[in-house]
């Protein structure tokens, strides 16, 4: 699988994740799994084979997209060809050259003339073979998801988009090579997923799942501003409004998980209001809910155990503080009382 660079990415932690679902969930194989806030797709990705479905929703459209393409579209000959002519277009100044890169009208250094011109011709191949029937719906899916995780791997920043670097560091002058998100052949497409408020799965008539998982923001960092020009790549839109000397997308999503005022009401309402089995949780211990509070608002949904599992931090914030940090991740079977059962701590640093 080949991923984006991201804050809160489960690369390093979805085998102990699925080690603690399979010690506390009998049969997964034969369970549905909801990944809610499903972001780079690494979750998802990873569940598919191990429960009998597995969905994803995430409110960025950069993530459905490539959520759509792991749990949806197979690898295939086809696609390997797609690629490769994608590899060979010859350079064009289209949105992102106009908007990313330094030229006459723009000074932002998010990419490189070769790296964004590129990036134009690829995106706009893929565009056009669509709206011509040249390509389907999960191809078109497969190669613009493919074109979002290639150009991250040469992006001018420090890991995420809120900024970019004020000379080109060396990952950045290295050419874009398109290079497929994943190669599984034998993909399950029956698989659904949403680009949507984690919310509206707290609604009375919202969808059951014997196993949800919650990943949501821990702190004020809105992932729609972090990665915007992925955003914008995706949608590639000549009437999407950008603003700032960043170039972010003009009322780009906010999260209420981001904003201390409304976080403990925003997980009231929505480990409330899910309907599941087991509800898994990842949180830590930098977040805006404080242990205490997390704990209050799980008991009350059922019986919980809380994994304490201590991770090297994500890079970027590496040499703001500690290194290293803590993962919660609350396991709540809501089938019975709520209590606290067991803390149990995970050192992944050893």
């Amino acid at each position: 699988m080949n991923t984006l660079n991201y804050i809160g990415c489960k690369h390093t932690l979805y085998k102990t994740l699925l080690t603690i679902l399979k010690d506390n969930i009998v049969n997964i194989n034969e369970k549905s799994f909801m990944d809610l806030f499903a972001g780079t797709g690494v979750v998802g990705f990873n569940m598919l084979g191990q429960f009998k479905t597995c969905d994803a929703n995430d409110l960025e459209y950069y993530s459905y997209v490539i959520n759509y393409a792991l749990l949806k579209c197979a690898y295939n000959e086809g696609i390997k060809g797609l690629i490769e002519e994608c590899n060979n277009l010859p350079l064009i100044e289209g949105l992102i050259y106009r908007n990313f890169t330094q030229n006459d009208h723009c000074e932002r250094m998010f990419f490189t003339n070769t790296n964004a011109k590129k990036t134009d011709a690829i995106r706009e191949y893929i565009e056009n073979k669509y709206k011509e029937n040249n390509i389907t719906l999960p191809e078109y899916y497969f190669l613009l998801a493919s074109l979002l995780v290639s150009i991250d791997k040469v992006a001018n920043t420090a890991c995420v988009y809120g900024a970019y670097l004020k000379e080109y560091k060396k990952s950045a002058l290295k050419d874009i090579i398109m290079q497929p998100i994943h190669t599984n052949i034998s993909l399950d497409s029956d698989c659904n997923v949403y680009n949507g408020l984690a919310e509206k799965f707290a609604e009375p008539d919202a969808k059951f799942y014997d196993v949800i998982y919650i990943d949501p923001p821990y702190n004020h960092r809105q992932y729609s501003a972090n990665y915007s020009p992925l955003n914008y790549i995706a949608q590639y839109d000549t009437n999407v409004v950008l603003t700032g000397k960043t170039g972010l997308i003009e009322n780009y999503n906010k999260s209420i998980f981001c904003k201390k005022k409304e976080v403990t009401s925003a997980f009231t309402h929505l480990i409330d209001g899910v309907k599941c089995t087991h509800l898994i949780i990842s949180y830590n211990s930098e977040g805006l809910l404080d242990r205490s509070e997390f704990e209050k608002i799980a008991l009350k949904k059922g019986s919980v155990k809380l994994y304490k599992i201590k991770y090297c931090k994500f890079k970027s914030q590496q040499k703001v503080d500690a290194k290293f940090v803590e993962e919660y991740l609350w396991v709540i079977d809501t089938s019975k009382p709520g209590k606290l059962i067991e803390e149990i701590y995970i050192d992944m640093i050893k």
